[in-house]
């Protein structure tokens, strides 16, 4: 035994050194990512051969490890936060945000119980009731951050199910939930996790406009109803991943009220455009929602992980997680102080409020709001776009930041015109320019794009619909 420093102790001037160096590669990164390809990705067997190795005996150079990094692992990862990344939902968080992550993770902060962590607490529950007044729940309305949306939609449905049943087993395989076919895979699973059997999972369909047909959902409960089922949530889509569509949340809420079933709202990337007008006049009735979820790290611009959810009376949630063994009486609660670990499966969590609070303070919300209202106005862009080119079809208009569509030259057959655009889309990601996904809209192959990131400019819509256009051309 020695009272020497331990070996993973650095001094101050070293961890300067190594931090100064870390805020370099990232910075040059980030101001020279239109120069870089948005996509690119190699086999299991390439990273093996590049990067697997036995763990070291002895240290290595900084300066030699960053080296590896950024030549063997960094380069082989689609760049989310680039200005050609409209796959799937985007995450591109502004600088500051990162530096919130650095700073809580360099302190490394303990999120779950107040009395360890009292100011980073505040912080969360300051955020959070911002995030309550933007979707216009009522007063008291609260709930916690989240690693996720597919974490947010599982604490709900949880609790969703503790206030219905309890642990009742019979009654628990009575259990069924409603969302339409359009949802999403997370809100599927995590009724399976909360013990909803895969049969009891309600699919409906949609109407026109990929929106939840309300007659489906009053036919699906009354059915169930009759069946001796116990109806527990309706999940409403706040911008569903396949086209953007929002379900009819005023009418949802209107079934929930009168058949005494917990309604859901899953916005996870949708949610932040209330912070727009055009945004906010799609969400109309989000604020009836028992509960809320709702991703940071995707529309307001901070890093993974940061979810949301939003419960109108989060002593629901505390009522289905909270558990005190011996060892955490001392950080039992009182008052108005919140033990974030009493509100969802985490009790080691970080103080994930910090990036979100850091972000917000330097921009301001009125610079917040300008940029979710620039890159909501993206996705029409490229629908006029698309509509005035020969060869392009618009297959689900434009919705909450997401368009669907595809290459049609005359002359061709469906399948040709599928095999077509899955051509287009393998072309397009190969240029390294954009990276955009596919799906499928009522059985026929889509391009689909979401440009909703800060970096994504309107040269760059014209510019990937003119490549689409010249690449169906030809």
């Amino acid at each position: 035994m020695t009272d020497l420093p331990s070996v993973l102790e650095l001094d101050r001037d070293t961890m300067q050194r190594l931090g100064r160096r870390v805020a370099d590669v990232v910075a040059e990164h980030l101001s020279a990512i239109r120069t870089k390809p948005a996509f690119t990705t190699i086999s299991r067997a390439e990273a093996e051969r590049l990067i697997a190795a036995p763990a070291p005996a002895k240290g290595s150079d900084f300066e030699t490890i960053l080296e590896t990094l950024r030549d063997r692992v960094f380069c082989h990862a689609a760049i989310e936060p680039h200005p050609g990344f409209i796959a799937y939902v985007p995450s591109c968080p502004a600088f500051p945000a990162v530096l919130g992550d650095w700073l809580t993770s360099g302190y490394n902060f303990f999120g779950g119980a107040w009395a360890v962590g009292a100011g980073p607490a505040e912080v969360e529950l300051v955020v959070l009731e911002w995030m309550r007044g933007w979707l216009g729940m009522p007063a008291g309305a609260g709930g916690l951050l989240t690693n996720g949306g597919s974490g947010a939609n599982l604490t709900a449905v949880v609790a969703a199910r503790h206030e219905a049943v309890g642990e009742d087993a019979t009654r628990i395989a009575r259990l069924a939930m409603y969302m339409s076919d359009q949802s999403h895979s997370s809100v599927v699973r995590a009724a399976w996790m909360a013990g909803v059997t895969r049969a009891n999972v309600r699919l409906l369909p949609c109407d026109a406009d990929f929106r939840l047909d309300l007659g489906a959902l009053k036919s699906a409960i009354a059915a169930d109803r009759a069946a001796g089922m116990i109806p527990l949530m309706v999940v409403a889509n706040a911008g569903t991943t396949n086209t953007g569509a929002v379900d009819p949340l005023g009418g949802i809420a209107d079934i929930c009220a009168r058949e005494k079933v917990w309604m859901h709202v899953d916005a996870a990337y949708g949610g932040f455009a209330v912070l727009a007008p055009d945004g906010q006049a799609k969400l109309t009735g989000i604020e009836r929602a028992d509960s809320v979820t709702m991703d940071p790290h995707k529309w307001l611009y901070v890093p993974f992980e940061c979810g949301c959810l939003i419960a109108k009376e989060p002593a629901r949630l505390k009522a289905a997680f909270q558990i005190l063994p011996d060892y955490l009486k001392d950080v039992e609660t009182s008052g108005g102080e919140v033990n974030f670990a009493d509100y969802g499966e985490q009790l080691s969590r970080e103080a994930r409020g910090i990036k979100v609070w850091l972000n917000v303070q330097y921009f301001g919300m009125d610079a917040l709001r300008e940029a979710i209202a620039y890159s909501l106005g993206l996705a029409p862009l490229a629908e006029q776009c698309v509509r005035e080119a020969k060869d392009l079809e618009v297959l689900a208009p434009a919705t909450l930041g997401i368009l669907c569509f595809r290459a049609k030259p005359v002359g061709l057959s469906e399948i040709e015109i599928d095999a077509l655009n899955e051509n287009i889309l393998k072309r397009v990601n190969a240029s390294g320019r954009f990276f955009i996904s596919s799906t499928r809209i009522h059985g026929k192959f889509s391009l689909r794009i979401c440009p909703i990131g800060h970096r994504t400019r309107e040269k760059d819509m014209r510019e990937l619909i003119a490549m689409v256009a010249d690449m169906a051309a030809k």
